[in-house]
């Protein structure tokens, strides 16, 4: 893995284009070949590129670009603060802790809770942007993603899953992926949100899954 500190300008060319003034950065080019710029504040990275990519690097302008859908992201570098690279290794796998990790297992035992005839493939698939809490497929044989909420989901969790299926449909086998919120309740914001962006908002009596029934959970 690489870390770079240093004052850059950053421009990307693809699903949209947007131009980010010099400021100071830190960017990460990870082995698998995704790159995270961020800034000095904030946890969220202010642009990123999925792996794989192809990077070139000349006379002060780092061009990161993506095969397989053309987007393309241009560093240029005016000072370099610090560059170094690091060896990593990191096999661990994310485990829940408590009442959503006990949720995770009941639904797993019991999937019709999510929708009726849906098999579960994975638990906890590990992706650049997080893990998917799980990987389906339904009854026509699509790719379901499901992220689960044991409390109220807010539009957060909508993005957070829209983000999961942009990441994982750049491998053809998840093309056509659809996407489910599942939680007890949803803000209207996540269901504004989640009609917008082809989200699927399913409503999970958690209290009758800890007693063993099977609730019918409503699609809306």
């Amino acid at each position: 893995m690489r870390v770079l500190v240093a004052r850059c300008s950053i421009g990307y060319s693809g699903r949209l284009t947007t131009r980010l003034a010099s400021g100071d950065r830190i960017v990460i080019f990870k082995d698998d070949g995704s790159v995270c710029v961020h800034g000095p504040k904030g946890f969220k990275p202010i642009n990123y590129m999925s792996g794989p990519t192809v990077l070139e690097e000349a006379a002060g302008l780092i061009t990161i670009r993506r095969p397989a859908t053309g987007e393309t992201l241009m560093i240029e570098i005016e000072d370099v603060i610090a560059d170094s690279t690091h060896a990593l290794e990191d096999n661990a796998s994310l485990e829940r802790e408590g009442r959503e990790l006990e949720l995770h297992a009941l639904l797993e035992r019991s999937p019709d809770l999510i929708e009726e005839g849906i098999e579960v493939l994975e638990r906890e698939h590990i992706t650049d942007v997080g893990p998917v809490d799980f990987i389906c497929k339904d009854t026509e044989g699509r790719i379901v993603l499901v992220e689960v909420k044991r409390v109220k989901a807010v539009a957060a969790a909508v993005e957070q899953v829209v983000r999961y299926r942009e990441h994982v449909e750049q491998d053809a086998t998840f093309a056509g992926a659809r996407a489910i919120v599942l939680a007890p309740e949803f803000a209207p914001q996540a269901r504004n949100l989640a009609e917008r962006r082809n989200v699927e908002c399913v409503t999970l009596d958690v209290a009758a899954l800890y007693a063993g029934t099977e609730p019918d959970p409503q699609l809306f």
